[in-house]
């Protein structure tokens, strides 16, 4: 069976590119020839590339430019028009009418809109879209609920032909490893009795990441707090800035992008995760699957809050309330195990690519 799917791009720091690799690294490759269209990696971020291609996935990677990937992907779809399934992660409005381009050039493939983000507010021009992608797509996922009727329209989940395809993690890489954080913590010179809050993302306007900053300044009245945030992005050098405005340049570690994503969520004795928009955020997952307590906003949708570990407070709440909810909830030592809930919930790996699998071939005509 061929597949096309189409992502944002190559890089690690992209939630929507972490599903994608995650769910190609453990498709039957034997079975589905998977080609990958997506944009080129960031010049700041590892790419995604290698794995993959190991895998046997086939990389189209075209400029990493929203105009650019349309017209690549109209010249592609004009000569290759034997797919099967197209499988496009979405999380724009201007998804819907490169659906309806994918319909007119390639008519006999089974098209899946996959939606990833609830960004408020819902306008006229978003409900044009869920109309155009009703139209022309013949199956619907969310990673969460709250995804798929932002994306695809109010009622969708009512429907026979949308699921909610879980963003599932490793369990194999994401689980409590006490070796794991003593080392990262070695690492960085934190000591068991300091106390770590950490954040992985990208440092942009969706993660919020300058109130992140002021909610560890009010964490920090207590001198063993310290904050490490992995990942980079174009509001690093306000970040910075504003470490250094509340005199805590000395307990805030800007550790970049890190490969090791488990070493460090293990490292952490609380994720913070205070996003003004998300779909159902990857790192929520991850670091309830390493055990970390977590402290969220309600922009967050609750759908991967799948234990009790996660924790949420409104953006408006006072900076003292955000303060004294990490202390009660952070962790203090070695992480407890989660699994048993995730697994049951969907989010383990395995089993979300073995039910991929299975409507693939339900789509494709092979169920």
């Amino acid at each position: 069976m061929r597949i096309l799917m189409i992502s944002n791009h190559l890089g690690v720091q992209s939630g929507v590119q972490r599903y994608v690799q995650n769910l190609l690294l453990h498709l039957d490759t034997t079975r589905y020839q998977v080609d990958l269209f997506v944009g080129q990696c960031p010049p700041d971020q590892a790419s995604t590339a290698p794995a993959l291609e190991a895998r046997g996935v086939r990389i189209l990677a075209v400029p990493d430019h929203k105009r650019d990937r349309i017209r690549a992907l109209w010249r592609h779809l004009r000569t290759h028009k034997d797919y099967d399934i197209i499988h496009y992660h979405t999380a724009s409005k201007i998804g819907a009418p490169v659906c309806g381009m994918m319909r007119l050039l390639c008519p006999r493939a089974k098209i899946i809109v996959h939606s990833h983000i609830v960004y408020p507010p819902m306008t006229l021009t978003w409900r044009a879209a869920h109309g155009v992608y009703q139209l022309f797509a013949d199956y619907f996922l969310g990673c969460g609920v709250a995804a798929g009727r932002f994306v695809f329209g109010d009622h969708i989940d009512r429907r026979p032909n949308f699921a909610v395809a879980c963003n599932a993690v490793d369990q194999g890489r994401f689980y409590p490893d006490a070796a794991a954080r003593a080392a990262t913590r070695a690492r960085y010179g934190i000591a068991d009795t300091d106390r770590l809050a950490g954040f992985v993302g990208r440092l942009n306007h969706q993660k919020n990441p300058l109130f992140l900053m002021e909610v560890f300044a009010a964490m920090a009245a207590d001198p063993a707090w310290k904050l490490l945030l992995v990942g980079t992005g174009e509001m690093e050098a306000e970040m910075r800035a504003a470490a250094a405005r509340h005199g805590l340049t000395d307990r805030v570690i800007f550790a970049g992008v890190q490969s090791d994503v488990p070493a460090y969520m293990n490292a952490f004795d609380l994720f913070l995760l205070p996003s003004n928009f998300e779909g159902s955020p990857v790192t929520l997952v991850e670091a309830q699957g390493c055990g970390v307590p977590c402290l969220a906003s309600t922009n967050v949708p609750d759908d991967g809050a799948v234990t009790d570990l996660v924790h949420f407070l409104p953006l408006d709440a006072p900076l003292t309330e955000w303060a004294a909810t990490a202390d009660r909830i952070a962790g203090r030592g070695p992480h407890a195990d989660h699994w048993a809930e995730l697994a049951a919930a969907g989010y383990e790996l395995h089993t979300a690519a073995a039910r991929m699998e299975q409507l693939y071939d339900q789509l494709g005509g092979k169920g």
